[in-house]
């Protein structure tokens, strides 16, 4: 019954997220993408999505008023949400009211990595103290749970029974609809672009074989 908010709902995981999030019993699912009416179609079957060109998210009177439970990042706001936060309205309910953030990115979208410990500075050092000061911090009381969710769990029947979901059209697989790519020198360069442009809306498909 959480109310879900997907930032970033219109990609290739975002366009998953929003129906795994109902499958999985979400009460109300919002999105923010560049479409917000593709949003609310099927499959992905949105509450409501914005434009966050046209409006800003975290300005939403209703979202304000009644925040989410749930947040899922893909686009990269924790410092959007920080800022909203010190102002004493937020989208999101506390840690300590069980607000909880889950996001896969890094606040910027392009980062260069020369080393190791350049890699540690960009993803685990950030994400380490986050988590640290909203769970046992007094930012737990004015921000959400951060978790940066870096890869599936260890049960291999997640995969499985995500499978089993698709198999029975309770997830739909979204496919940008400029794909799928050729295997070729000019079709991987196109889907490279489209991806790079952080627009795509679902998957980016690039066609090995056709046997």
């Amino acid at each position: 019954g959480d109310r879900v908010l997907i930032f970033g709902a219109g990609g290739g995981i975002g366009s998953h997220l929003c129906q795994l999030a109902r499958v999985q019993g979400a009460s109300y699912v919002a999105g923010v993408g560049r479409d917000p009416q593709r949003l609310t179609e099927k499959p992905l079957g949105c509450d409501r999505a914005i434009d966050y060109t046209a409006e800003d998210p975290f300005a939403v009177k209703e979202w304000v008023d009644d925040p989410f439970d749930v947040i899922v990042d893909l686009a990269g706001v924790w410092p959007s949400l920080v800022k909203q936060t010190s102002r004493h309205q937020s989208i999101i309910k506390s840690a300590s009211k069980g607000g909880r953030y889950l996001t896969t990115t890094p606040d910027k979208s392009e980062y260069e990595l020369r080393s190791v410990w350049s890699a540690m500075k960009t993803f685990l050092f950030p994400a380490l103290w986050r988590a640290m000061c909203t769970r046992g911090g007094v930012s737990r009381y004015h921000l959400p749970k951060y978790s940066y969710v870096m890869a599936l769990p260890s049960e291999p029947n997640v995969v499985t029974r995500t499978l089993a979901l698709a198999s029975e059209s309770k997830i739909v697989p979204c496919i940008d609809e400029q794909g799928p790519f050729a295997f070729d020198t000019e079709g991987v360069r196109d889907a490279f672009r489209l991806q790079g442009s952080h627009h795509a809306k679902g998957k980016v498909v690039i066609t090995v074989s056709k046997e």
